[in-house]
Formats: C-alpha cells, structure tokens, sequence
C-alpha cells in the first residue's frame, strides 16, 4: 500500500516538474525573442500600472475630490509603483559587451527563472491593485449620479 502511494507521489513530482520545466523554457523563449527584452504580460502591466499612476495623481491633486478618494488614490499609486519596480527588476537587459547569442539565452533563462519565482509577488500586488482599482471606480461613479 506505502509503496502504491509512493509511486504516485513520485508521478506527481515528475508531472509538476515537467509543467515547471515547460513553463520556464516557454518563458525563456519569449523573453530570448522579444524585441522589448520583457515579457508580454509585464509589458501590459507596466503600461497598465503607469496609466493607473497617472490617474490617481490627478486624482489626488484635485482638490474637488473627496478625501476618501483621495486616500484609496493615493493608495493606488503607491501599489502601481511597487508593481512597476517589481516588473522592472524582471526586464531583460541586452549586454552589448559578452558573446550575443550564448550569454543572451543564458540571461533569458535567468530572468525567465526570476519570473517564474517572482509570479506570486506580481500577482499580489496585481490583485491589491484591482480591488483599489475598483473601489477608485466605485467611488467616480457614486459622484457622477
């Protein structure tokens, strides 16, 4: 009975490995081709964070808005900037003075490693920032009717 058990969970390990494997070299791929040296996905979320920086700090220095609204923008903002310089310490780097195509897969795949590591970090703040996102919307739409 142990041993069934075992085996099982050793298939498990592999299964999850493989998916891990897939995920990372998917990754690397993408960031190895990319023109931007970043992934998609945080090249959307650095535009999305920046624009979302942008529209609390116009909301903040309003002086019409509501002091609440002010305190979930300003709020907003400061989640938009931790999300942003966590995007950005994942960017890919071009290194102009190493060999191109060998340290640029390496990198790549380092980088692709740092992201895999990093994606629950990412998705916090992700999540914090919607739910502000959200409340911000929630509060521009109560004022408007």
């Amino acid at each position: 009975m142990a041993e069934g058990l075992a085996a099982i969970g050793l298939a498990g390990n592999i299964i999850q490995f493989i998916s891990f494997s897939f995920v990372l070299l998917s990754k690397s791929r993408e960031l190895h081709q990319s023109a931007l040296g970043a992934l998609n996905e945080h090249v959307d979320l650095t535009i999305v964070s920046q624009d979302i920086s942008a529209l609390s700090t116009r909301i903040t220095s309003n002086a019409a808005s509501p002091s609440r609204l002010c305190d979930i923008a300003e709020r907003c903002n400061i989640i938009a900037e931790e999300l942003l310089d966590a995007v950005s310490e994942l960017q890919h780097k071009q290194n102009g003075t190493r060999s191109a195509t060998a340290t640029t897969r390496w990198q790549s795949f380092r980088k692709a490693l740092k992201s895999v590591w990093g994606k629950a970090h990412i998705e916090e703040l992700q999540a914090r920032l919607e739910l502000l996102r959200n409340q911000v919307t929630m509060h521009l739409v109560s004022d408007t009717k």
